[in-house]
């Protein structure tokens, strides 16, 4: 007859059974400290007890796990990685107990596994910091996508963060804005020009170049661009600055270009914010927009495109026409163009000369803004 194994098998279920009640007994009892000297233990359950536990307990774990990672023990280090990674996946960015912070400084140490590990996880909740940004920001009326973007006298389809009147006033949600990565481009509009909207879309950690349109700005709204690191480009397009704002703007870190449209500073105020910012190219313009592009051939201006619904394209300019003169001003390249157009605001009417064929002929327009083409 074949002995049975019945009480053996029941055996190992009590203990099973047995271990469970017992580490849900512990879970019951003991401290954070506890379950992350837990995590290093040669029994699978009594890790795996420990990784929830230190998974519920959420930030408030953070510190002892990243405490735990000098031990130096391997198990350990990529155990409490993996729990910091999962608690900050799963918190908001200002609510994760530091672990951003933390993983951040452990993974600048060098080299070693712990800074090994802590570089992934790093790398891991960016990336899944920035998918969520878009998120969170459509649903908080915060245009990310590709448009049409014009600063300074270049126009061109890149990938922008806009805040506009579609924005809901939900500031909470502009913390996002610190994890859009791979956005350079962004664009403020109307009652969104907001010292607290500024400051968010400052921290965004690719931008180059920002555009500030149409909105109201007091001295203190300029603080957050003072206090960046750095901005490539900056134009503020009609949006009125006082002398004192102008000087205000001159303390901004700008590395390249400064754009000044419809903003009402004079010539000299211009030309003195020049003297303290030297070697930067400043466009100041009165607001006016004809709405081409020229190529300069030998002595003439010939228009390579038309904007769509510009002043240009309602009076019947098209591509290829040279541009030979405005008002009384020859033109013979595009910078001759620009540099009469840019004395006139929008609503101005001026003459347009130019060659079509072997023919010249004139055309009277009335000049628009920028956004209206």
């Amino acid at each position: 007859m074949a002995r049975s194994h019945r009480p053996c098998l029941t055996m190992l279920l009590v203990t099973v059974i047995g271990s469970g009640m017992l580490f849900a007994q512990e879970a019951d009892e003991k401290p954070i400290s506890y379950w992350v000297s837990q995590l290093g233990s040669d029994q699978y359950l009594r890790r795996e007890l420990a990784n929830k536990k230190l998974r519920e307990a959420g930030p408030a774990a953070v510190t002892p796990l990243i405490e735990a990672t000098r031990s130096g023990e391997l198990e350990l280090v990529e155990q409490a990685m993996t729990v910091i990674t999962s608690i900050a996946l799963s918190t908001a960015p200002k609510s994760d107990g530091g672990a951003w912070d933390q993983l951040s400084k452990v993974a600048a140490e060098g080299g070693g596994r712990r800074a090994s590990c802590a570089k992934s996880a790093v790398e891991e909740i960016r990336d899944h910091r920035s998918m969520e940004a878009r998120k969170e920001l459509a649903a908080a009326g915060v245009f990310v996508g590709v448009d049409e973007f014009a600063i300074g006298a270049i126009s061109r389809p890149v990938t922008i963060v806009q805040v506009d009147e579609k924005w809901r006033g939900n500031a909470e949600a502009l913390q996002w804005l610190a994890w859009l990565s791979g956005v350079e481009n962004a664009r403020i509009k109307g009652a969104a020009v907001q010292r607290d909207v500024l400051k968010a879309v400052a921290q965004v950690p690719d931008l180059i170049s920002l555009v500030i349109i149409d909105g109201k700005v007091e001295n203190n709204t300029l603080i957050p661009l003072i206090e960046m690191d750095r901005i490539e480009a900056l134009e503020f397009r009609y949006v009125r600055l006082s002398d004192e704002q102008a000087e205000l703007i001159a303390s901004i870190p700008i590395r390249k270009s400064l754009s000044l449209m419809g903003t009402g500073l004079s010539e000299a105020k211009v030309a003195s914010m020049g003297t303290r910012l030297p070697g930067l190219e400043i466009t100041h313009r009165q607001g006016g927009f004809l709405g081409v592009s020229c190529l300069d051939g030998p002595d003439q201006c010939e228009i390579s495109s038309v904007v769509p619904g510009s002043a240009a394209e309602a009076a019947g300019l098209i591509r290829d026409d040279v541009i030979i003169g405005i008002e009384d001003t020859k033109v013979t390249r595009f910078k001759d163009l620009q540099d009469a157009i840019n004395k006139h605001i929008p609503g101005d009417e001026v003459e347009v000369r130019f060659r079509r064929g072997g023919e010249i002929q004139t055309v009277k327009l009335r000049l628009r803004r920028l956004e209206e083409s």
